[in-house]
């Protein structure tokens, strides 16, 4: 699974790197501690201007059938690979509104006993990490607009199964347009593991499991 990442992405690298216009109005703050029901920026396909963009978006899925955002019972904040085509509550998002959502790195906790030891998982060389998700456009009755995802998850590659046995899905660039609508293809066959070897994991401190600590010692390798 993916239940809290990092994301203080500079807004100027993630217009070069995906190309993207940015028309956030107000941007999410840098966090190195992204928790559930937070905004965080997304990259989506804006289909009648044929271009990307960068959106902010709160983290856990609101369905558009849903009442009231307060009055949902379950904002899922993650989508099973297996399951996310032909389920009810992600299938529409998983066949009309992919998004990239690109990270420093993520965080899990290994169980050894009774302790719960926090890990980063990213790049070795700390660029960027994309991962696929979904997205939902929620409105009101005034037509006011409310944007959120969840991040799609496959089974962890075997070196980091010791960790945790879910990963988000990892995509590379050349996957990109694919699972974002941009050109004909099946998404379905994009989500696997990433390669063996292409994500590492380092002990970071326990501070992360707080999210109220934040800054980018979160991020650094435990003594």
């Amino acid at each position: 699974m993916c239940g809290r990442f990092s994301q203080a992405l500079p807004a100027e690298l993630l217009v070069r790197m995906f190309g993207a216009a940015d028309l956030r109005l107000e941007a999410p703050a840098p966090s190195w501690n992204v928790a559930p029901t937070a905004s965080v920026t997304a990259v989506a396909c804006d289909r009648e201007r044929a271009r990307r963009v960068l959106a902010p978006m709160t983290w856990g899925l609101l369905a558009p059938w849903e009442k009231h955002p307060d009055a949902a019972k379950v904002r899922p904040i993650n989508a099973r690979c297996e399951t996310v085509a032909a389920s009810r509550m992600f299938g529409p998002a998983f066949r009309q509104r992919r998004c990239l959502i690109a990270v420093d790195a993520w965080y899990e906790w290994a169980r050894a006993g009774d302790l719960k030891i926090p890990h980063a998982l990213g790049h070795d060389d700390r660029s960027p990490v994309v991962l696929g998700g979904i997205w939902e456009c929620w409105r009101s009755p005034i037509g006011d607009r409310t944007l959120t995802l969840a991040i799609v998850t496959t089974p962890a590659m075997a070196e980091l199964a010791t960790i945790h046995e879910r990963m988000p899905l990892v995509l590379d660039e050349a996957d990109w347009p694919a699972w974002l609508g941009e050109v004909d293809g099946d998404p379905i066959p994009l989500m696997r593991p990433a390669p063996a070897g292409s994500i590492a994991a380092w002990r970071v401190g326990r501070a992360v499991g707080n999210r109220r600590n934040n800054g980018a010692q979160l991020l650094a390798a435990a003594a």
